[in-house]
């Protein structure tokens, strides 16, 4: 852990002399932002790595020098300066986020996001929920820039993960005819292909539209995996008049794979009761050759965007999704002994279905001195499932070392430890109010309130079903309110108080329930400011989360499902993120400290107990050289890195504690008329580090070793 941190330092302490030295003393545009109609999310004018205004916070055009709330924006630059394919790859730029594994588990604040039990925390266009399945990584053919939100926003999006959510800005139809082709390669037979287009479709260019295809597919540094991908996402826009914009967006994307979930790397625990993570080889996992996953998503989205006049705006958003998975898997059963493990194998038909309308409105007006934006919405989500055949069976026992696969998978008529064959169907209905005040020019308030109200029924398809039905049905009241005061124009101080609920979704009457749902209260403070012509943005938050109800195992004789509530969990925590260009040099750096842990004690653990995959300390920075001198113009370098410090992996077993690690990257690039090649190396010291825990102490995540990628993109028009 100590090499770790000195060689961390002294990479950053390589890099950032660099930034020192490139102050930008040039005059430079100040960015404006606007509205870009067809779209949901308000968008600001993206200036290399900083963008200065995001709408994720408020659903409104407000600067992030005043928004009351920690937000980061990852935008195209370095999404391309990256060569990053999935959010997966993008994660370890953003402050205090963290990939817990490699699909769709992520950790923020200290809180980890997962499934829908866990909360959802993934958007797109500002509309809440993920257009992919927890197994997977989200895709980026289409992404035109990433917004994280810190800390609860239940308030603008219904229920949600306490530690924040993250928002895709999809790329739009342009009026201007623009064609561009990608392709790359890399590590374990890694490819990618992809291609976009955009233009009018009338000559009076009110009719608009856009094309992004692309495919990729990927071995891996693990035995027998592979995945494949296919997307499509074509998009239309009609603008019948400078107030009013249609568009419509649609989504397809097909997914194959071999070894559908990231079962992890085995972890050997030793005879004293420590662990060693490095005893296995990392080729090795639990999974079978012949398991597979595969995963359709399809969705389409219709937006109407309408500004009556100045003062007044209405957006309606109509979203459908529906999600096909289909997979057979082994899991770990019991300890490692003798270098061999029992397992699990399961097979699962799933069919999911979302229903989305979303509609708000906004009005500017003053009473006396005082400027009100007010924003008064209304939220309509359908979702769950037609079919969910879920079987888990007892499978045979493997050598780690020597694993023999002929006899995996079981009988058709094998006894199972679980069997799920069953429909659901959740009606969530929810409206708020916000008002953003502004008192005098330099101080501004911001006040929310929101309902919602959450009906769950699930009903058996047949007799084997091991519920037999489920409901659930819970209220939740969400206040919010915020102040921002500004100096100076370019520095701000805030604070704010915001909460998020949580519905439980896991046999509520079958247990105990009803339940009340889980909450989250957050008290953040923190300060922003734009420096060096505004080119570079800085910001500092501290914040203290209260988490309540969680449910924790209360058996009994007469009912040994039996759960109940107990008060939770704490998280507090420090955040500082620098980002933006300083004369030839783009920069993102950022660190992150968080403690969160359990306040009582209860069968999920015992007081002070640290939380599962929420590490104290994560450090990072990337750092682009473009060169400006006649010989190498067009040439830019890249370099930077990861610190993550220890974690729990599993929160019943606090002694499993994942190692910290540092992983460094570095990049190459060159743009020549209208080509860019593009260079990438990943782990260049080949660290062997672990993203977190798999609810097992004898398996963890295992992050990609050294690894590299060459791309290239060519504009054709």
């Amino acid at each position: 852990m100590y090499c770790n941190k000195k060689l961390f330092l002294l990479w950053i302490g390589y890099l950032l002399p660099a930034v020192g030295l490139a102050q930008d003393k040039t005059s430079r545009d100040t960015v404006a932002h606007r509205r870009d109609l067809g779209e949901v999310v308000i968008a600001g004018q993206q200036d290399g790595y900083r963008t200065p205004v995001s709408s994720i916070a408020t659903r409104t055009a407000t600067s992030l020098l005043e928004t009351p709330q920690s937000v980061q924006v990852v935008g195209q630059a370095v999404i391309k300066d990256r060569q990053a394919a999935t959010l997966n790859e993008l994660v370890p730029l953003m402050t205090g986020v963290k990939a817990n594994n490699g699909m769709g588990g992520f950790s923020m604040r200290g809180f980890s996001g997962y499934n829908p039990a866990e909360g959802s925390f993934i958007m797109f266009n500002g509309v809440r929920g993920n257009l992919y399945l927890w197994n997977q990584p989200s895709l980026l053919y289409n992404i035109e820039r990433v917004e994280v939100l810190r800390g609860p926003a239940s308030v603008l999006f219904s229920e949600g993960m306490p530690g924040g959510l993250i928002n895709f800005v999809t790329k739009k139809p342009q009026a201007t005819t623009g064609l561009s082709v990608h392709a790359s390669y890399g590590s374990w037979d890694f490819a990618r292909f992809a291609a976009d287009a955009t233009g009018a479709l009338s000559a009076n260019k009110k009719w608009l539209y856009r094309a992004i295809a692309g495919y990729d597919r990927s071995n891996s540094f693990r035995d027998q995996q592979h995945t494949e991908n296919i997307f499509l996402a074509p998009s239309f826009t009609w603008q019948p008049s400078v107030k009013t914009a249609v568009n419509l967006e649609l989504n397809y994307a097909r997914t194959n794979a071999v070894h559908s979930y990231d079962r992890g790397t085995f972890v050997k625990k030793l005879p004293d009761g420590s662990y060693d993570f490095n005893a296995y080889p990392k080729e090795r996992t639990v999974q079978s050759p012949d398991d597979y996953g595969k995963n359709t998503n399809t969705s389409a989205t219709l937006t109407l965007n309408h500004t009556f006049n100045d003062r007044l705006s209405l957006t309606v958003v109509q979203r459908y999704v529906r999600n096909q998975f289909n997979f057979a898997d082994h899991f770990v059963a019991g300890a490692i002994v003798n270098d061999s493990i029992n397992r699990t194998y399961s097979t699962w038909d799933n069919d999911q279905f979302n229903w989305q309308t979303t509609a708000y409105a906004g009005y500017r007006f003053h009473t006396g001195r005082l400027e009100h934006n007010i924003l008064t919405g209304f939220d309509y989500n359908r979702f769950g499932w037609t079919k969910n055949l879920y079987r888990n069976y007892s499978s045979t026992r493997i050598g780690i070392w020597h694993p023999d696969y002929r006899n995996d998978v079981p009988p058709v008529d094998a006894p199972t430890s679980s069997y799920d064959d069953n429909k659901q169907v959740t009606n969530l209905i929810g409206g708020y109010v916000q008002d953003q005040i502004g008192l005098l020019h330099n101080l501004k308030v911001l006040l929310s309130l929101r309902y919602d109200h959450y009906k769950m029924v699930q009903t058996p398809l047949s007799d084997k079903d091991d519920v037999q039905g489920d409901h659930a049905e819970t209220g939740a009241w969400v206040p919010r309110a915020g102040i921002v005061y500004l100096p100076l124009p370019n520095l701000s101080v805030y604070g704010s108080f915001t909460r998020s609920f949580n519905p439980h979704l896991s046999s509520a009457t079958a247990s105990g329930g009803p339940f009340p749902p889980k909450t989250a209260t957050q008290f953040e403070a923190g300060a922003k400011g734009d420096f060096f012509r505004q080119r570079l943005s800085a910001m500092v938050a501290v914040y203290h989360i209260a988490y309540r109800n969680l449910l924790a195992p209360d058996p009994t004789t007469d009912n040994p499902r039996r759960q109940v509530t107990v008060p939770g969990t704490r998280s507090q925590g420090a955040e500082v993120t620098l980002q933006g260009n300083l004369k030839n040099v783009n920069i993102i750096a950022g660190y992150a400290y968080n403690d969160h842990q359990l306040t009582n004690k209860s069968t999920i653990g015992k007081k002070g107990d640290r939380y599962v995959n929420a590490p104290h300390h994560i450090a990072n920075v990337w750092v682009k050289y473009n060169f400006t001198q006649k010989w190498l113009k067009g040439f830019g370098i890249g370099a930077g890195g990861r610190y993550v410090s220890d974690q729990v992996g599993n929160m019943a077993t606090q002694d499993f504690v994942l190692p910290a690690y540092t992983v460094l990257d570095a990049a190459l690039n060159y743009d020549i008329r209208r080509f860019s090649f593009q260079f990438n190396i990943n782990n260049i010291t080949n660290t062997r580090y672990f993203n977190g825990g798999i609810s097992r102490n004898t398996v963890a995540s295992l992050g990609n070793p050294l690894n590299a990628r060459i791309g290239v993109n060519f504009l054709i028009l």
